[in-house]
């Protein structure tokens, strides 16, 4: 009885031990905020880029998710974008070069105006190092290296809270 319970506590301790890993590591990635918005509002969209190696990150590529009309972009000193613009000359991603240092991050802004409908709004950005690797924050959600997602919710109507409240 008394090893079985070791066992299991140790079994215990060992998995939130790599849940927690998993979890730090989860939040290190590129991300967006907000993660979840209203369609067709205006939107300030904020990218998180932390650097995650021991060498400098040099670039980030991104592409922006589709129906979303991003407009205007945060500068920072050090750092030039590129755009990356349709046949109709609508913006559709961008190229953001600059350092990062290891253990550092950067936020850049984007102003955007959402689609009109209900949807998950996934974002692709690849992140360069000077070592000459890259990481794709491309994937699904709950993958190693997911990209970014902001979901579009209709606000629920005033009556429609009041009624859920009672």
């Amino acid at each position: 009885m008394i090893n079985s319970q070791f066992l299991s506590r140790r079994i215990l301790i060992a998995g939130a031990t790599v849940a927690c890993a998993c979890l730090s590591m989860a939040y290190a990635h590129i991300r967006i905020a907000p993660v979840e918005s209203t369609p067709g509002a205006r939107e300030k969209y904020t990218m998180r880029v932390p650097n995650e190696k021991k060498v400098n990150s040099t670039k980030v590529v991104g592409e922006f998710p589709e129906g979303l009309d991003i407009y205007d972009f945060e500068f920072k000193p050090g750092w030039n974008i590129e755009f990356k613009k349709n046949d109709k000359g609508k913006i559709i991603g961008a190229t953001w070069t600059g350092t990062l240092h290891p253990y550092e991050f950067i936020e850049f802004g984007m102003l955007g105006i959402n689609p009109k409908e209900e949807k998950d709004l996934a974002w692709r950005f690849v992140q360069y190092y000077e070592d000459g690797t890259t990481e794709e924050f491309t994937g699904p959600v709950g993958s190693r290296l997911p990209s970014p997602v902001t979901k579009l919710k209709k606000l629920a109507s005033a009556d429609a809270l009041a009624a859920a409240s009672k």
